[in-house]
Formats: C-alpha cells, sequence, structure tokens
C-alpha cells in the first residue's frame, strides 16, 4: 500500500470518529401515557390569617340579620306518568276549621276563600305575573283617563240551579253585598260614581277618579259575584241560608257539609269552561291540630297543605318525603302582625306600644314559630312591594329589642310598674288552629312579661277568635294576618283606615287618624307608582311612630302537595284555579 493511500484512511477513519462524537445521544424511552393529570404547579401557601381578638364583652348589641328568605321554587312539572289530563279522582285538602260562611261576599276568611273559590267566580283571575285574565268577563275595555271600565260577559253561563247568569247579577253583588259587606271590597264604595248594566251580557263601572288597583280586585277573592235570584228580598244577606249551601257559577258545586269534620265539593258538569274541571271532587279534611295535617299529608289521608295551614317546624321533615312536592313562595306579600287596641288604658299612648314593640323578639318568632320560614317585619307595611319602602322606616332601627329602655318608655307614658312589678293585665286573643300563632304568642308573654305585663293568652277556635276581636273589641292584643291581594291598597289599607263599624278582617284597633286617611286615600288613587310611593313614604313614618299595629313578619309561603296532583299553582293564589287540577287514574 503506497503511503498516500494509507494517509487517505487515516484521514477517514478520524472523520469518522470526529462525526460519531457529534451525534447526540439517543433519547431516552419515554414512559407509556396515562391517564393521570399532568402535575399542576404548587400553589402558593397562604399565609394564615391573624387571629382576630375576640368581641369585648361589653359591646353594644348588634341588631339581628334579617332572616333570609328561602329561594322560591318554581311549580313542578306534572308528573310523566300521564301527561295529559284526565278527568276523575277525588283530592282531599286540609284545613284548620269551619269556615265562618261560605259566601265570599261577606268575608275574607282564609278557609272561606279556600272552599268558596272552587264554588263562585270573579269577572277576572290573576296569572302568575299578577295579569288579570278572562273568567266571568271575556273582555274588558278601559277609558284612556281611567274611570270608565266595561265588561262584556260570557254568555251561556249558568248557576248551579241552572238559572241563568247576567250582568244583573253583577250589578245586584256590587251594590247590595260587595260595597256595603265585604271587608276590602267595600272600601270601593267611596271611588264607584256608578254601575250600570245596558244589557244582560254588559257591566260598566264609573269611578270618581282613577284607582290603579280596581282591575286586580275583580278576582273571586275580592269580588265574587252571587245569584240575585237567591239573595234579592230575601231579607238579611248575612243569615240568608243559602250563604251555608252555596250556589255559585264555578268549577265545583256545593255537596255536603258535615261540621267539624268534612265539606265536600263536586265537580259542575255545565261548567263554562270547555272539559273542565278535570276533579269528580274535592273533599276539605278539617283538621284543627297542626301536627296532625303534616301527618294526614305524609300518610296519604289528604293531598295538600297550603301554606296557611301548615306547622312550618314540619316543612324539613316534609321535604324529605319523596312522595311530597314543595312551593316555596308567597304569591302576593301577606303580613303577620299584632294589633294593639288603643281602647286599652295602658296601650292608648304611642310611648307605651312603641314600648312594646321593643320589647318583642321578633327574629326569635321568626325563628322559632316560622322555622325561619318569615323575614322579620321591616315596617307598617312589611317589605313586600319593594317600590314603596321608605329607607328611614326600619323597626329594626327604630326599634331595636332593649327591655331597659322600654320600661322607661312605659314609665314616661304613665304606665308604672305596681309594687309586684305588673304594670296592667292584657288579653292576647288568636287563632287556636295557626300553629305559628301559638308560638309567637308565648313568645310574646315571655317578652313582655319582661317590661312588667301580665298577657293572659287567650286560643281561640277562629269563629270564636272573630267575634272576640272584630264584632265585640273584647281583646288588648291579638294575632293575624293579612294578604294584600297584589296590591297594598286592596289588602293592607283596610288595617289602618279609620273605621266606625266592626266588621271581619278590619282596623280595630280602634286607631284612627284622618292624616293616614287621606295619604292612604292619596296612595290608592295617584296616577303612577313614583306618586303612590310618596304617599307610602309619609304614611309610613306616621304609622312607625303611632304603632297600632306592630308587623311581626312578611310571611315566605310553603305549599305541600302528593306528587298524584298535577296542574297546580296556576294561578298567584294557590287556592285558584282547582279546575285545572287533576291527578291520573
Amino acid at each position: 500500500m503506497s503511503r498516500s493511500i494509507k494517509l487517505l484512511l487515516v484521514c477517514v477513519v478520524l472523520a469518522l470518529i470526529v462525526v460519531g462524537c457529534a451525534t447526540p445521544p439517543p433519547e431516552p424511552t419515554k414512559a407509556p401515557p396515562t391517564s393521570a393529570p399532568a402535575p399542576t404547579a404548587v400553589p402558593a401557601t397562604k399565609a394564615p390569617e391573624p387571629t382576630k381578638p375576640p368581641a369585648p364583652t361589653t359591646a353594644p348589641t348588634v341588631a339581628p340579620a334579617p332572616t333570609k328568605a328561602p329561594e322560591p321554587t318554581k311549580a313542578p312539572a306534572p308528573t310523566t306518568a300521564a301527561a295529559q289530563p284526565v278527568r276523575g279522582g277525588i283530592a282531599v285538602i286540609a284545613m284548620d276549621s269551619d269556615p265562618e260562611t261560605l259566601n265570599l261576599g261577606l268575608t275574607t276568611g282564609y278557609s272561606a276563600g279556600d272552599v268558596g273559590s272552587k264554588i263562585f267566580n270573579g269577572l277576572v283571575w290573576l296569572d302568575g305575573n299578577y295579569q288579570p285574565q278572562p273568567q266571568l268577563a271575556e273582555s274588558w275595555t278601559i277609558s284612556a283617563d281611567g274611570k270608565t271600565y266595561t265588561f262584556k260577559l260570557r254568555s251561556g253561563v249558568t248557576w248551579h240551579d241552572g238559572k241563568p247568569f247576567t250582568s244583573a247579577d253583577v250589578k245586584y253583588s256590587y251594590d247590595e253585598i260587595l260595597l256595603k259587606l265585604h271587608p276590602r271590597t267595600r272600601t270601593l264604595a267611596a271611588r264607584i260614581k256608578s254601575i250600570e248594566a245596558p244589557d244582560a251580557q254588559t257591566i260598566v263601572f264609573t269611578l270618581n277618579d282613577a284607582y290603579a288597583p280596581f282591575m286586580i280586585q275583580q278576582t273571586v277573592f275580592e269580588a265574587p259575584i252571587l245569584p240575585k235570584h237567591l239573595y234579592d228580598g230575601q231579607g238579611d244577606v248575612t243569615k240568608n241560608a243559602v250563604n251555608l249551601k252555596p250556589v255559585g257559577t264555578g268549577p265545583f258545586k256545593f255537596s255536603e257539609w258535615n261540621k267539624g269534620s268534612t265539606i265536600k265539593l263536586v265537580r259542575n258538569d255545565n261548567y263554562f269552561e270547555k272539559d273542565k274541571p278535570y276533579l269528580d271532587a274535592i273533599v276539605f279534611q278539617i283538621i284543627p291540630q297542626g301536627a296532625n295535617r303534616s301527618t294526614a299529608l305524609e300518610t296519604g289521608e289528604v293531598d295538600f297543605v297550603v301554606d296557611f295551614y301548615l306547622p312550618k317546624t314540619d316543612v324539613k321533615r316534609l321535604e324529605a318525603n319523596t312522595k311530597l312536592m314543595p312551593k316555596r313562595g308567597q304569591g302576593a306579600p301577606a303580613i303577620d302582625f299584632m294589633m294593639m287596641n288603643t281602647r286599652t288604658k295602658a296601650l292608648s299612648t304611642a310611648e307605651a306600644r312603641q314600648a312594646v314593640a321593643m320589647a318583642i323578639d321578633r327574629k326569635r318568632i321568626v325563628d322559632q314559630s316560622m322555622n325561619g320560614i318569615g323575614r322579620v317585619g321591616r315596617g307598617p307595611l312589611g317589605d313586600g312591594f319593594k317600590w314603596l319602602l321608605n329607607p328611614a322606616v326600619d323597626f329594626d332601627k327604630l326599634y331595636p329589642r332593649d327591655v331597659t329602655k322600654a320600661k322607661a318608655a312605659l314609665d314616661k307614658a304613665g304606665v308604672a310598674a305596681g309594687a309586684d312589678g305588673n304594670r296592667a293585665k292584657l288579653r292576647l286573643v288568636y287563632d287556636s288552629a295557626r300553629p305559628q300563632f301559638v308560638t309567637a304568642a308565648q313568645i310574646i308573654k315571655e317578652n313582655l312579661k319582661d317590661i312588667g305585663f301580665d298577657v293572659d293568652l287567650q286560643p281561640l277556635e277562629r269563629a270564636v277568635m272573630i267575634q272576640k276581636v272584630f264584632l265585640d273589641w273584647e281583646f288588648d292584643l291579638t294575632l293575624q294576618s293579612f294578604v294584600s291581594s297584589g296590591d297594598p291598597a286592596i289588602g293592607y289599607h283596610r288595617l289602618y283606615l279609620t273605621t266606625t263599624t266592626k266588621a271581619q278582617f278590619t282596623n280595630q284597633t280602634g286607631y284612627s287618624n284622618p292624616k293616614v286617611d287621606d295619604l292612604l286615600a292619596k296612595a290608592a288613587t295617584a296616577p303612577d307608582v313614583k306618586a303612590r310611593a310618596a304617599a307610602y313614604a309619609d304614611l309610613q313614618t306616621i304609622l312607625a311612630n303611632d304603632m297600632p299595629s306592630l308587623v311581626l313578619f312578611d310571611e315566605e309561603g310553603v305549599d305541600f302537595a302528593s306528587k298524584k296532583l298535577n296542574g297546580l299553582w296556576t294561578g298567584i293564589d294557590s287556592r285558584d284555579r282547582w279546575d285545572l287540577v287533576w291527578m291520573p287514574k
């Protein structure tokens, strides 16, 4: 081999060595992929919060935070077992006592409304958005100035006894019953200039001034239309035997009433709503004890218990029952309150009534009597209508619980304590069938003892309670609940308006203030919401000072029904539109 060839081979070998040294080493075999998540960055460790020093024991008592309202729930969807309504079945509804009457023109009693709303009709009903929908009136027009309402009535409607329904029945109901005797609607008397019935299917209301809630006051609860042929010329309307065996135009007909036990309604096969009602019958089971109403629901003895009759302490247990469906949320604002009889010497001054307000632990009442389902009363009209609230009127700030201050206020008002420490004996009257009243009354008795009042608790059967409070004025304190019916002018004005007559569910405290009456009138007739709110703002200031009634809490509402019921809660009121309720076969 020549020297040049050897030199070339050496160069090639050296080149291969250099290239081999420059090649990167092979990558290590990767681990097979797994489903484990990629590692995340380690979070920075948060520095611990410095320990706060304990609050000094001498800190002033802080007013309790308002009770948080439960979230309302939507009406449950129909069961899937049968999506289409079918006829048949008997629904059983629990109630607490016998109604005082079944004539809805005479009362706003809850149980009477429960039964009567299935028997009678109004000109309209209110849907879930407070919108009037046709019922006995198939259409209506309102004049531009808001003073004239013309209703066209349905044709072919008959009463349960077969007599034809006409505009004469509407005019008679208003002229002779509603404007004279209905606890709420009679306040319309001063507003209505005339009622005319130009033909059998037309009724015309002419008002003196525009009145904002006129349309929503035409429901069966506010203005039930009654049969003229069974009342006209029959003497005292309140004593007419038909009041206990009513004849209506509604979806169900009265069948029988076993006092203290049951009231039975049967389907009206001639109802003007085609193919309705669906149920064969409705039975109202009277169960005086609240706890027994819950048990009856659980065992299937009853199918429906509306909020009014339901012990709130049972709500959590009932919510766990898979055979039941709850509905939370009040249709229309409602308040529970304590009337103070201003004729009672110890309660005759505003200072004394303010002292009572300062003594009562309203949050404890909500927590213990309502199981937290309610909002501590903010002011004289509750807090259900946000548009009218006066920010300066808040009972928690004006009258926080303060026993020492309350005692001083009573001393200043001349309600002095005797040698035994007692200032006066007060009678607290309430409906014994309302579980929340029973518990609230016990708390109030305890609270008022702290400031020197000896409270005599008087739980009474509902009809006796009504007689004692509203007709005889034999009470010092009483627990009541009023529903607004969608507008404070309808449901709440009666709580403070001067009244010179004895009537159910009105202001029977003896309180009368011309300024309040004037502001209530302005609030009802003002042309817009802003003007109404201004009148209500002034009104709340006066009432919060005078304190004829203390609002304990705003109701939240919770109903329970068997899951076999469908079509519930169509109207703004749980008692309404039971012609749409049905159950699978």
